[in-house]
């Protein structure tokens, strides 16, 4: 697919930005703009450059708490297909014993 450019606003500026889907960019690009809003209006004296900068954290937190989440899952996935490898090799070797 072709990088299109993509005009968003995000905390009242205006940005060109660069992806494959619309949809996706202004759907991230508005995800950033809550987050930076929420934040001045909790702390509405920061600066810009402040409210990025926790913005970015913030949204760094929810990136690692999800990947924790899914290295997770695909152990408990790994460590049930091991058990159920396990599982379905003794019946093998009971079918074959009884054969």
């Amino acid at each position: 697919m072709s990088q299109k450019e993509i005009r968003v606003k995000i905390f009242n500026n205006e940005y060109n930005l660069q992806g494959d889907s619309a949809d996706k960019v202004e759907r991230i690009s508005d995800y950033v703009d809550g987050i930076m809003n929420r934040l001045n209006s909790e702390s509405p004296n920061q600066s810009e450059e402040t409210i990025a900068v926790v913005s970015a954290l913030n949204i760094a937190e929810e990136y690692f708490k999800e990947k924790d989440i899914r290295t997770n899952l695909e152990k408990d996935y790994s460590d049930l297909l091991d058990e159920l490898i396990s599982k379905a090799n003794s019946i093998s070797e009971a079918i074959e014993d009884n054969l």
